[in-house]
This record gives C-alpha cells, sequence and structure tokens, in this order.
C-alpha cells in the first residue's frame, strides 16, 4: 500500500493511515500612527496708524495782585470769592497806643479760562487675525479664505 500512496493513489477506506491536516494560526497587529496632512497657523497682527482726533483743549491762568488795604477791622474774615476772583485776607497786629487788628492787605487770585479746540494726531491701533492652512507637512502656507 505504500506504493500507492506514492503514486498518487487514494487509500482505501480500512487503510491504517492517518489523514493530516494542517492548522494555521493567523495574528494581525492593529496600531495607530499619526501622520501630519496639514496645519493651521494663527497670527495677530497690530497694524498703527495716526488718526486725526479732535479735542478741546483748556487752559487756566492765575493773576495775583497784592492790594495794600490797611485798616483796622474788629476781627477776622474768612477767604471769600467774588465771580472769579479768590480774596485772601493777610492780618497783622499793629502797636498803637493799644493792640489793634488791622488787615494789613488782601491778595486777589483772579482766574480766566480759556478754551481752544485743536486737532491732534494720535497713534491708534487696529488687530487682525490672520489664519493660514498648510496641506501636508512640507506645503506652502495659504490664507483660509473662510476664517474671515
Amino acid at each position: 500500500m505504500r506504493d500507492e500512496e506514492t503514486s498518487g493513489a487514494t487509500p482505501a477506506p480500512d487503510s491504517y493511515d492517518a489523514v493530516r491536516v494542517s492548522a494555521v494560526k493567523e495574528e494581525i497587529a492593529v496600531g495607530v500612527a499619526t501622520v501630519e496632512t496639514g496645519a493651521v497657523r494663527v497670527r495677530k497682527v497690530v497694524h498703527e496708524d495716526l488718526q486725526p482726533v479732535s479735542m478741546r483743549l483748556r487752559t487756566q491762568q492765575v493773576d495775583v495782585q497784592r492790594i495794600p488795604v490797611n485798616r483796622p477791622v474788629e476781627e477776622r474774615d474768612e477767604p471769600r470769592r467774588e465771580g472769579d476772583t479768590l480774596i485772601i485776607p493777610i492780618y497783622e497786629y499793629v502797636p498803637v497806643v493799644r493792640m489793634q487788628l488791622t488787615l494789613k492787605e488782601e491778595v486777589h487770585v483772579k482766574t480766566t479760562e480759556m478754551q481752544e479746540d485743536v486737532i491732534h494726531r494720535v497713534p491708534t491701533h487696529s488687530e487682525e487675525l490672520v489664519v493660514e492652512r498648510r496641506e501636508g507637512p512640507d506645503g506652502p502656507w495659504k490664507k483660509d479664505p473662510g476664517a474671515n
């Protein structure tokens, strides 16, 4: 019967040889790899420009005058305001036959105010956000039209 096996004939069912079956085990490994397909870059650009700005300038000028009074008084007065002038009394004791309070002088402080409309050029800042995209890891940066 060995001759039949080598000749390619099928062994008889009562043959003492066993049928061989091959078992194959296949294995698969699954993994994740990160591949750059593109990128996004966001930049903020600040633009500076000189803009005319209208404004009102206010200046004050103070004129101080000393006015001699030399008049005896009974009591001290507090500083007072007459219109746009602040009057500050200055007192001194002067020896006479008796001591007498005398208003020596008044200091008149006059404040005048002027206004002037002027236009100054001042720097202003505006900001722009630029979003750019890149196809692939080495592609050129292109402005993203949908980001604005």
